[in-house]
């Protein structure tokens, strides 16, 4: 979602007299509601009820067909149901990836290249209609008013002037993306010590439980705050825009921090850098780039691990000299 809000811009700015309709899942409410370039969102409950999914489907093509769709795009990597869905649209023209049969479903269809990284290919189906369209990070300015208030509002209440902000989390899809929590609170640790500066949790209401259990570890409680489940999407984007680091797993934030410009650390396991990494140059990536990795999403499977995720064990002493080493924040603080 992160790295298709900047194409969407792209493709206004290309055909400004253009509609564009979003389709994605409730679970992304209240994001692309701050990206201008789109007229309307239609979201769809995620459930593993077959009855619902059906039934879902079935409405939302209904009002699909009536508006009449000129172009659809399918950014899915691995979906087969989103391909069979833009085939049934009856749209006159339909763009999206392909790693077997589905390329049988679109008018323009763009090989999944798993070498490539994610805006790449994103952009490539963006090209099959303008090919001068290109991948740019934009800074989410949107419609940031309030939520920068809210932000500045809590931080003063909060006496936090300068901070370092750690996302801890990851979708609930694969866990195994996550760097272990006690390695992160040494890191944090060893942070705190160093430059007297504040630590900011964020995440989803669902993180927040663990992310308490995490600041128990820190002795130095008055410099670690949770935000979890406290802030909502425009928000969390303008407490980023405010931080002076930004250290996360492979998650959709990266990108987020990624586009504002902000120094980031981020670890990578069972996913690569190489496809779904941060572009600033001011990123810090940690990655061992085993045989068996990537094993998320290969072949449309999640695939079991037997090493304890391994790739996962980056020893926080590590971690801190790098960050000393690439980002001078004895300066700064």
């Amino acid at each position: 979602m992160v790295t298709i809000y900047p194409l969407l811009y792209k493709l206004k700015e290309k055909y400004p007299h253009a509609e564009i309709l979003f389709i994605t899942f409730s679970i992304n409410k209240g994001f692309l509601e701050h990206n201008t370039a789109v007229v309307k969102i239609m979201y769809v409950r995620l459930t593993t009820n077959i009855f619902h999914i059906v039934q879902q489907l079935i409405s939302l093509l209904i009002k699909v067909r009536k508006a009449k769709i000129d172009l659809v795009i399918n950014f899915e990597t691995r979906n087969n149901m989103a391909a069979l869905f833009s085939f049934l649209t009856g749209a006159p023209k339909r763009i999206g990836l392909f790693n077997r049969y589905e390329k049988l479903l679109y008018h323009s269809a763009v090989f999944n290249d798993t070498s490539k990284h994610i805006t790449q290919l994103y952009s490539s189906l963006t090209q099959e209609i303008d090919r001068s369209i290109e991948f740019q990070y934009c800074d989410f300015i949107g419609r940031m008013g309030r939520e920068k208030e809210n932000v500045e509002r809590k931080l003063d209440e909060l006496n936090i002037k300068t901070f370092f902000c750690v996302h801890p989390g990851t979708s609930n899809n694969f866990r195994g993306k996550r760097y272990k929590i006690s390695y992160l609170a040494e890191l944090c640790l060893l942070l705190i010590r160093r430059y007297h500066i504040a630590i900011v949790y964020t995440g989803s209401k669902h993180d927040a439980r663990f992310i308490e259990g995490m600041m128990d570890l820190i002795p130095e409680k008055k410099l670690v705050f949770n935000f979890a489940g406290s802030l909502g999407i425009g928000e969390f984007i303008e407490l980023v825009r405010k931080g002076s680091l930004f250290i996360s797993n492979d998650t959709g934030p990266m990108h987020i921090a990624a586009s504002l410009g902000i120094n980031s650390v981020v670890f990578f396991g069972p996913t690569s850098p190489n496809r779904y990494g941060p572009l600033n140059k001011n990123a810090l990536i940690f990655y061992k780039n085993k045989p068996c990795s990537p094993c998320v999403g290969v072949d449309y499977v999640n695939h079991p691990c037997r090493l304890g995720f391994d790739c996962m064990e980056f020893p926080p002493q590590l971690v801190f000299r790098r960050i000393t080493e690439v980002f001078n924040y004895d300066q700064s603080t």
